[in-house]
């Protein structure tokens, strides 16, 4: 008998709780009220859906200091006892905002060290005024799942560097507006390299994962920040793939992105997510697809079938909704600026 299996990520944008401020620049805290409706407005979509994901990956849980949990506790709270296992990775960013996951499964062998740059010609890249960045801004988060005997899913919950930049003035003060062509051109060079090496620190800590455990499926999700085809992305997938019906050598450490199209023989392609609903979020009024869920070969096709049965992106909840380069502008806003991606599969 098949086991329903699902998971979701979502950028829940700026979970703060009461008292916090979202960002050094923004001009007044997080209200009771706001807070509370943003949590209502998560809480109605998850319990909503008409088949709850096992698993949920969440990005930009905030709290006043490094310390405070109250965003993720209360949002635990509000579903009311559907979700009792989580876990939240210790390393937030400057802004304490980090990723965690909610699940209705145990969560086993947690993970939250996926922070440092790997040894290497990526070690470290530069940052604005000679210095350098040798770990990531947000850690990642590993967990572990065995939703049925005998099957382990290990996931892993990212948010990788932003394409948003934030340029230094004298003082000590930041802006996201850049002085000249100059500085954006080199802070959108800096931020794709520091995206880069995020994306071989997680990619780095799955091959060992995979090469210690073999047997464990594989799935990475969270807000990549990047379109299934930009080089950061194409980093996590591992060798290229011609059919993945067929079998070789590389089908062990390879990752296929649900949200893109699954490589078939010849020009041919499996595509699980609809032509309307691929993008989540809105950027400047263009739809774009950042938020991703890879996965293991096992998890995509088994025998002579696949078993992922669902891949949707919600964009619904982002209808009307358009980011800028400003994130103060969205600092009352309630829905977030990210659609949930969801992926659900026939174990």
């Amino acid at each position: 008998m098949s086991t329903q299996f699902s998971v979701m990520t979502w950028n829940v944008e700026n979970l703060f709780p009461p008292g916090s401020f979202v960002s050094p620049t923004s001009g007044s805290p997080v209200t009771e009220e706001h807070f509370n409706a943003k949590l209502k407005f998560l809480a109605d979509f998850i319990t909503g859906l008409d088949q709850k994901p096992d698993v949920i990956a969440l990005q930009e849980i905030g709290g006043q200091d490094n310390s405070d949990l109250r965003s993720i506790e209360a949002l635990q709270a509000l579903l009311g006892g559907e979700y009792s296992h989580r876990a939240i990775s210790p390393f937030p960013d400057g802004r304490h905002i980090r990723v965690a996951f909610l699940a209705r499964l145990d969560l086993q062998r947690i993970s939250g060290d996926i922070r440092d740059f790997p040894p290497g010609p990526l070690a470290s890249v530069p940052d604005f005024g000679g210095g350098s960045n040798t770990r990531m801004g947000r850690g990642a988060l590993k967990v572990e799942v065995e939703p049925l005997a005998g099957v382990t899913i290990r996931l892993v919950a990212l948010h990788l560097k932003s394409k948003l930049l934030t340029f230094p003035r004298q003082g000590g003060g930041t802006s996201f507006q850049p002085k000249d062509e100059n500085e954006r051109a080199f802070g959108a060079g800096i931020a794709l390299m520091r995206r880069a090496a995020e994306a071989v620190t997680v990619r780095t800590f799955i091959n060992g994962e995979m090469e210690a455990a073999p047997a464990v499926h594989t799935i990475v999700l969270g807000d990549f920040n990047d379109e299934p085809l930009a080089a950061t992305s194409q980093i996590f997938l591992g060798p290229p793939d011609r059919d993945v019906k067929s079998t070789d050598q590389s089908d062990p450490v390879r990752l296929y992105n649900l949200v893109d199209s699954i490589p078939l023989r010849g020009t041919n392609t499996k595509d699980f997510l609809a032509e309307t609903e691929r993008f989540s979020r809105i950027h400047e009024g263009r739809g774009e697809l950042i938020d991703h869920i890879m996965v293991s070969k096992g998890l995509v096709f088994v025998g002579a079938d696949f078993i992922v049965k669902e891949v949707r992106s919600f964009v619904g909840l982002i209808a009307g909704q358009s980011v800028t380069a400003n994130p103060n502008e969205r600092a009352a806003s309630v829905p977030p600026d990210h659609a949930p991606v969801l992926a659900r599969f026939e174990l």
